[in-house]
């Protein structure tokens, strides 16, 4: 994890004011949350949080993707969300002033602003629009991990489906579903998707086959317009990745 020297001007607080946990608040409330903050880059495959460290700051995400996971009892990954732009991780360990509840994992270089937890403490204490936003956040976050039960029952060409949407969602500010995926390990899209890496290596084929998935020339997949339609019913398993 790199820091970089805190950056000034209204490029930050643009980046807090389309974020939609701080999108409510003023200027003076969001200038006050960017005290003493901080820059970081992560590059692709490395830990930004590990559940259980001390929580110490929130980080917003300026670029890039990560992945939220926890280990079952069998040892087993089981991925909880996506984040990119503008999404928010590390305020539960605020909020309880405890410990991490979470690992969270970059799937691409991020660029990530880290907030002091201190000042964020304090406006959510003064400030009911920031804890109403959190409150909504949370209520959304419950709703997704619910949801993923749903997903769960979906067929795995869906599950895919749903997946790739949701990252190329997140593959860069306002993005559309049919924007390029970042290339990733199958491994990782396995992961996501809780399929089998050779059942997901399978299903991506068939997708091709079918014309709902083409590979980019520099490896990158893209979803295509008629994925929309096929995607159709599997709303609930997108949200709980973050799929608008």
């Amino acid at each position: 994890m790199d820091f970089d020297t805190p950056l000034q001007g209204g490029g930050l607080a643009a980046d807090l004011a389309s974020c939609p946990l701080f999108a409510g608040l003023d200027e003076t409330s969001r200038s006050r949350l960017l005290e003493s903050h901080r820059v970081i880059q992560v590059a692709a495959g490395h830990s930004l949080l590990h559940e259980q460290d001390d929580g110490k700051g929130l980080f917003v995400f300026r670029a890039g993707i990560a992945k939220v996971r926890s280990i079952d009892f069998e040892g087993q990954e089981v991925v909880l969300s996506l984040l990119g732009p503008g999404e928010v991780c590390g305020e539960m360990a605020i909020l309880g002033g405890g410990r991490r509840t979470a690992d969270v994992i970059c799937l691409t270089h991020c660029e990530l602003l880290l907030l002091r937890s201190a000042p964020f403490a304090a406006l959510l204490h003064s400030d009911a629009r920031l804890a109403l936003a959190l409150a909504r956040l949370e209520a959304q976050r419950l709703q997704n991990l619910n949801r993923r039960f749903v997903g769960r029952e979906s067929s795995a060409a869906q599950r895919l489906l749903a997946v790739l949407a949701a990252l190329a969602k997140r593959s860069a500010p306002q993005a559309s579903t049919t924007a390029p995926i970042p290339a990733l390990p199958q491994r990782e899209l396995a992961a996501l998707c809780g399929l089998a890496r050779e059942t997901t290596s399978r299903t991506l084929a068939g997708l091709r086959r079918q014309g709902l998935v083409e590979q980019l020339p520099d490896g990158r997949l893209r979803l295509v317009a008629s994925a929309d339609q096929a995607l159709g019913g599997q709303a609930a398993f997108g949200e709980v990745l973050g799929l608008p």
